[in-house]
């Protein structure tokens, strides 16, 4: 990024100082006014609204905005390219109208504020405010505008140009908020302007992702044209996301045509996804394997592929690119092929290891040959990176030191655009407006210092509390980024990376954090979220100790006051791996505290009539027992004498959901075992007690249920995916010794 400066006094000079010759605002008063044309677009017409808010906000006044033929010399804000400015200053370059790049600086007591007018002169703008009168903006609910009794300037000169042309900053925050979106200068999202709504034309969008069956769809062409589709083990694959044909002429004439309708039905887009779907069945025909053997393998096909619809629309479309993969099978470097110009190739950095830079560490070196290949190739690139974890966004993901590296070996290798994937769906994600606010700075200045970064963050941030967070930040890094130790974006938690010795450290620096800001509650509140991921891993780790301290109560404390949603990008209701669903966690850690603090289920207003368990029996091909009752299809019904499934069955894909009543003896910690093949989950009164979920070979899990003596419900969903059927339900008293429950239907 370029970035120049020139100050008579220093930036951020709030008060008077011997050789600043101009006041913009001095005890609630000014006597400047904020100048844009009135025929400027909504982009710069917002800026000036914007200007004018947040000044009022530091300095208590409201300056009026005036038309060019309106304000005094000498005592303006002038924002956009006009003709006011250009009279000022005549050497002044008009930026092209989707420039990033921006200039503000002051001649003879006016102050002129200019970029690219989609986006420059707000970002213009939004410099000013944050380097002369330190505003801040961190998250889409926490922004900083620092009360100042006088601003007072000398010469000043401000210009900037971005890093990184397309910047997608994937975090949940920013995605859902387009206003904030813009402070940080992510350009992936349009802008909204003045009543709120969307600015057409104010973004450079990536459109479409994993877009082969957008392109050529297999519901409308497999009926009749199976070969359009991938061959695998001599066969034309019609389940599931297949692939395409891509040797096929016929899926080049189609592809060609749909991509041209997609481009003219959505102007509103840079780049155009033509991209392979999400799994590795590519075609294995003749013609396709004899392309990819000719250009060094599947990207070989690919890139010969794309070139050819990007070749077919490049005249209609001079201005628009072809995005493309290159990501899990087409990710290594074709050979004697180039992409053409008008193709951007997305490198996906899936297989990474977050905590190292990529020259430093042995699980990053194929992939940092293959940016470097592609970037000696391509003529443009755009980064799909990770930065959380996605099998649960709360888990601590030391990477603060591997950013700017990370960013600087993307713009080093010819990087037009970059999404920082995080955690896109969730507000529980570790730090995830710190990293939002972070990753933000350095796709718009790769050369930024990430420490300052962070200072300036947990400071305003988290008030007194932020020293604390440092520390945090800092000893995670040195306890998880130790020799030896990798991580990608799909940690778990029961790694043993997450030691008890980095759980209570974080605990006892928490603890400090949350003293020093206990009479400040936006703070307070603030540190708490910072600290849940801990508390989620104390309570997994160390569940007993975790419960009798009361941390199931934080973490529900957090999980209302932030409107948690969902912990994971991807998992079933009732997967104990990781915690997606939270109204499932919540039940089941519920259970947990119950048991480990002693309060017993009360029993049931109901009777235990006939003996026998009622069932309901699926057919289905399904992953988990959630999707049992939704996906499978309901077969049949009935009463049977205990939970039990045939056991000389030979099919597949079935399921069942049992339920009843049962009556224990006495008070007491109940002890149930399911051993499943595949997934079982087991409630008690509605509760889940234990979860043996998804598709595996046979598996023994135990759960405990404090029970009062009497009657209380019983229900388990099972179900088998293939390869094998098994289900073994067990059970134990509050003694130790077995407990056989008779399980019985209500009586009539």
């Amino acid at each position: 990024m370029k970035r120049f400066f020139c100050f008579l006094v220093l930036a951020g000079c709030f008060t008077s100082c011997a050789e600043s010759g101009h006041v913009l605002f001095n005890e609630g008063d000014s006597e400047y006014s904020i100048v844009v044309d009135s025929a400027a677009g909504e982009s710069v017409q917002y800026a000036a609204c914007q200007l004018q808010h947040w000044i009022a906000e530091v300095s208590g006044v409201t300056l009026p905005i005036v038309g060019l033929d309106g304000g005094q010399a000498g005592k303006r804000l002038i924002v956009g390219y006009n003709d006011i400015l250009i009279s000022l200053k005549p050497d002044a370059a008009n930026p092209d109208d989707r420039d990033d790049s921006f200039t503000w600086c002051s001649i003879d007591g006016d102050i002129l504020l200019w970029g690219g007018a989609r986006r420059g002169t707000l970002y213009s703008v939004y410099s000013f405010l944050e380097e002369e009168l330190g505003v801040r903006w961190y998250s889409s609910t926490v922004s900083v505008a620092p009360k100042t009794r006088k601003y007072a300037f000398g010469k000043l000169y401000h210009s900037e140009s971005p890093s990184i042309k397309v910047r997608d900053d994937l975090y949940y925050d920013v995605i859902g908020n387009p206003d904030f979106s813009g402070k940080l200068r992510n350009n992936h999202i349009p802008l909204v302007g003045r009543d709120g709504k969307v600015i057409p034309f104010s973004s450079e969008r990536f459109w479409g992702i994993h877009t082969f069956d957008m392109m050529v769809p297999k519901s409308v062409y497999f009926p009749a044209h199976p070969e359009y589709f991938s061959l695998r083990n001599g066969r034309r694959v019609e389940e599931g996301y297949t692939q395409l044909c891509l040797s096929n002429p016929d899926v080049l004439r189609i592809t060609i045509e749909s991509m041209r309708k997609v481009m003219r039905e959505n102007p509103d887009y840079l780049i155009y996804s033509l991209t392979q779907n999400d799994n590795f069945d590519y075609c294995e025909c003749s013609e396709c394997q004899a392309i990819a053997n000719r250009f060094g393998g599947q990207s070989g096909l690919m890139i010969w592929f794309v070139n050819q619809v990007a070749d077919a629309l490049r005249d209609e479309f001079p201005d628009k690119y072809i995005g493309t993969f290159a990501y899990q099978y087409t990710r290594s470097v074709p050979k004697d092929i180039k992409p053409r110009e008008n193709v951007v190739v997305r490198l996906c950095s899936i297989e990474c290891c977050l905590l190292h830079n990529y020259d430093g560490c042995e699980q990053n070196r194929a992939f940092l040959d293959d940016l470097q290949g592609w970037g000696a190739i391509a003529p443009h690139l755009y980064i799909w990176d990770y930065t959380t974890a996605f099998t649960q966004y709360s888990l601590p993901v030391p990477n603060f030191r591997t950013a700017k590296p990370h960013i600087q070996d993307f713009v080093a290798n010819k990087a037009i655009g970059m999404m920082e994937e995080g955690d896109y769906q969730t507000k529980c994600g570790e730090f995830n407006e710190l990293k939002a606010y972070l990753l933000a700075k350095l796709m718009w200045d790769s050369e930024a210092d990430p420490e300052a970064i962070v200072k300036d963050f947990t400071d305003g941030y988290y008030g007194p509390a932020g020293k604390y967070i440092r520390k945090y930040i800092g000893f995670a890094d040195r306890i998880l980024r130790r020799d030896g130790i990798h991580m990608n974006c799909y940690p778990v938690i029961g790694d043993e990376v997450y030691s008890e010795e980095f759980i209570r450290g974080a605990l006892d620096i928490f603890k400090k954090a949350k003293d020093a800001v206990a009479d400040k509650p936006d703070y307070l509140s603030r540190v708490e979220s910072a600290e849940f991921p801990i508390l989620l891993l104390y309570n997994e780790k160390m569940p007993e100790e975790a419960s009798r301290c009361g941390t199931f109560e934080k973490i529900k404390h957090v999980i209302e006051k932030d409107g948690v949603t969902r912990m994971a990008e991807h998992s079933n209701k009732y997967d104990e791996r990781t915690f997606c669903d939270v109204e499932a966690y919540m039940v089941r850690k519920s259970v947990a505290d119950d048991v480990f603090n002693g309060r017993l289920w009360p029993a049931l207003d109901a009777e235990c009539g006939k003996p026998g368990v009622a069932y309901r029996y699926y057919e289905g091909s399904v992953f988990c027992t959630a999707d049992l009752l939704t996906r499978a299809r309901l077969a049949g019904e009935g009463i049977m004498p205990s939970i039990s499934i045939p056991k000389d069955s030979v099919m597949d894909h079935f399921g069942y959901d049992f339920s009843g009543l049962m009556e224990v003896g006495g008070d007491g910690i109940y002890e149930f075992t399911l051993t499943s093949d595949d997934g079982s989950v087991l409630f008690i009164d509605g509760n889940l007690v234990l979860s043996n979920d998804n598709a595996h070979d046979p598996v023994t899990k135990r759960g405990r249920a404090p029970l009062k003596a009497g009657v209380h419900s019983i229900r388990l969903l099972y179900f088998d995916d293939c390869n094998g059927q098994t289900l073994e339900f067990e059970a134990a008293a509050p003694s130790g010794e077995p407990f056989y429950p008779v399980i019985c239907q209500p009586a009539r």
